[in-house]
């Protein structure tokens, strides 16, 4: 290969897959020349073996996935190696980088065609490196220590492919998505159509795909194997938590596909049932149905919305004598006993039986366009979002109207009687949109959307976001009729249900049943004392504090009447109720339902405490116990939390979620504004 002395001897090393790649050596002594002799009188499979244990020794001290690809450092594969390692890695990092700027500036399609490259550039690097370690003898991985590290080694390549893969199709979804809909709200644009969903569809089973891939060759690998680099060893940990909940998420969408058609208006125009809900006036779904309208969707994009008066669909129907029964487990409403209508439809908390409810009336009363479902919203949605517009004018009343003063405006335009001078709610507008008394509301949703249509990208992102977040504290609820749509909501939990979760829960509803706007000036308060003895029985003491000690203009009855349901879990046993007269008990969607009843005025307190034992609802395992618990948020409601749980004395804790702190070694506690529902739980063992 070279002669000794001063001259420098040149190695070329061939590549299948790839360039060829040079190294040089320093130069040779003639010592080294009699000890290379020497070694080659030994016999061939000593010097194979030594070859190979060169050929795979591997860095534990590298600083990135490079470390687990070190080869001997006289391998003229080592650097070519580690060079696509490293790049490959700062690759998948810039293209993380580029979909946080896009998550500031989701309209914005130059960040995930950038991160894309990036992906495409990762992925190529990350297949160079496989190839490398798919070239090595076979009977490498049998060696001792350093095979098990090359079977890490392709294992952790493998993944990295597959995130590569993963990132270049998500990124293909959404430039798909943000090129058509840009701004889904205003009626220019072409928006999504039939063959962009095809793309899409087979996008998201490549993304399944390389997800189910990667979360695969994450669960091959020891925490030994992953030490090498503290970002590879994080990665794998989130792949580890969160696969069930992504794998769900990307089951759900590939099942909501097929229908996304029709729920989108791609093809053919969808319709939606809008309920606007007044808070101020609880019901159990959110608040009295005091306007509803209609909004279309065409190709996903929002063409066409209003919002008229609900009585201008329920009194002409009441004014011929026509009637709709109260389903039986309504009885207890008594506000207008005589026949249920539209405005009063959404008397249960669980929002799909409540939508549903609200399309059985509204078509009874005379509701001609079909829908594809049921949109809510809550005054706290239009609040927040009045946050971003700004102040809307409505120049016909020479109003400006603030996220401070919505309701109070809207209330004295509806409510304000001869004051507002507005007329009668049973006589429609000279435009016919809706009612004379309610014409404000009317043109304030008008003028509201329109300066949404103008909104710059970056408040337009901004305003999107909070619909997202909506949907979660249920601001917004959402109801498809699809059963394929609907089951993709409740198994993202967005669906705004009644859920029946394994461990201990509460939800409590009220519903204002005085006709007044008195909810808007009651301070709620919620405190739960929990104690769980040795066996894993749980006992509550629950305290529901309510205090009408805001000022504010009430319009309605002085005395506000409140009808309470509280959901627990089945086989719960009330032991004690004090503050409210008892209204019974039921059962409903799997859980135990204790109700009662009372009155406030204004400057007035009420505590109900409730004290009740929820049996063996800890659960035993072979690392400990685990205490679960899901406290639900009634829509439109605002509640104070102060939970606290003590645990037995034997009780050394080893986990806590959702927010939980330790005060000492047997009691958790959590504090906060229940603004969304809230799963929380501790881990421990007991000796």
């Amino acid at each position: 290969m070279g002669t000794a002395g001063n001259k420098r001897v040149r190695v070329r090393v061939r590549r299948d897959h790839h360039s060829v790649g040079e190294v040089n050596r320093e130069p040779v002594g003639e010592s080294q020349l009699i000890r290379v002799r020497r070694r080659k009188r030994k016999s061939k499979k000593r010097f194979v073996l030594t070859g190979i244990l060169l050929f795979l020794i591997l860095a534990s001290s590298g600083s990135s996935l490079a470390g687990y690809l070190v080869y001997n450092t006289y391998t003229a594969r080592y650097h070519t190696d580690l060079s696509l390692a490293q790049a490959g890695m700062q690759h998948l990092q810039k293209a993380q980088g580029l979909i946080t700027i896009w998550l500031h500036r989701p309209f914005d399609a130059q960040p995930i065609r950038q991160a894309k490259q990036e992906c495409a550039s990762a992925l190529k690097a990350f297949e160079l490196l496989n190839g490398d370690l798919q070239s090595l003898p076979g009977f490498a991985r049998q060696v001792p220590v350093y095979g098990a590290r090359l079977s890490a080694a392709l294992h952790v390549v493998t993944l990295a492919i597959a995130l590569s893969q993963a990132g270049v199709a998500g990124s293909e979804i959404l430039n798909t998505l943000i090129t058509r809909l840009q701004n889904p709200l205003t009626r220019q644009g072409q928006g999504i159509t039939l063959s962009d969903l095809a793309i899409v569809t087979q996008d998201v089973k490549e993304l399944r795909s390389a997800f189910l891939l990667a979360s695969h060759e994450a669960n091959q690998l020891q925490p030994a194997d992953v030490r090498f680099d503290p970002r590879v060893s994080k990665l794998v940990d989130t792949l580890h938590k969160d696969a069930p909940v992504i794998q769900g998420w990307l089951d759900a969408i590939e099942k909501f596909l097929p229908v996304a058609p029709a729920l989108f208006g791609v093809g053919t125009p969808a319709n939606y049932l809008i309920e606007v809900l007044d808070s101020s006036e609880l019901r159990p779904a959110g608040g009295f149905i005091g306007n509803y309208g209609t909004a279309t969707f065409a190709g996903g994009r929002l063409t066409a919305a209003r919002i008229t008066d609900v009585d201008l669909l329920d009194k002409p129907f009441e004014a011929v004598g026509h009637i709709i029964p109260y389903p039986p487990g309504y009885s207890w409403f008594d506000l207008v006993p005589s026949s249920w209508s539209f405005r009063d439809s959404n008397l249960d908390a669980d929002f799909p039986t409540a939508a549903r409810y609200g399309e059985q009336t509204y078509i009874k009363e005379g509701g001609s366009m079909p829908v594809q479902g049921v949109i809510a919203i809550t005054p706290a949605l239009i609040e927040h979002a009045m946050a971003i517009t700004g102040p809307i004018a409505v120049p016909k009343y020479q109003e400006t109207v603030t996220a401070q003063n919505l309701v109070a405006r809207i209330h004295y335009h509806q409510l304000g009687g001869r004051a507002a001078g507005e007329g009668s709610d049973l006589i429609p507008s000279p435009d016919g949109h809706s009612s004379l008394r309610k014409r404000f509301t009317e043109l304030l949703a008008e003028h509201f959307l329109a300066r949404v249509r103008q909104l710059p990208p970056a408040d337009l992102s901004k305003l999107l976001q909070l619909m997202a977040n909506g949907v979660r504290s249920k601001a917004v609820q959402l109801y498809f009729n699809s059963s394929v749509a609907e089951n993709a909501l409740h198994r993202l939990q967005l669906d705004a249900a009644i859920q029946a979760p394994v461990g201990d829960s509460l939800f409590v509803v009220d519903a204002n049943i005085a006709a007044n706007k008195a909810n808007s000036f009651i301070t709620n308060t919620l405190d739960d004392q929990v104690t769980i003895d040795k066996e894993g029985n749980v006992m509550h003491r629950t305290t529901m504090r309510y205090a009408w000690t805001n000022a504010g203009r009430n319009y309605g009855s002085s005395l506000y009447r409140d009808f309470v349901h509280v959901y627990v879990p089945p086989g719960s046993i009330l032991l004690k109720q004090d503050g409210w007269q008892p209204r019974g008990t039921s059962n409903a969607f799997n859980r135990e339902v204790w109700m009662g009843f009372f009155t406030l005025t204004y400057r007035q307190s009420r505590s109900v405490t409730l004290v009740w034992n929820a049996p063996a609802e800890t659960s035993k395992g072979q690392n400990g116990w685990q205490y679960q618990y899901l406290i639900q948020r009634q829509a439109g409601a605002s509640w104070k939390l102060n939970f606290q749980v003590m645990l037995p004395a034997c009780a050394a804790v080893t986990n806590t979620w959702g927010g939980m702190k330790s005060t000492n070694r047997q009691d958790e506690r959590l504090t906060q504004t229940l603004d969304e529902d809230l799963n929380v739980g501790i881990d421990y063992a007991c000796k």
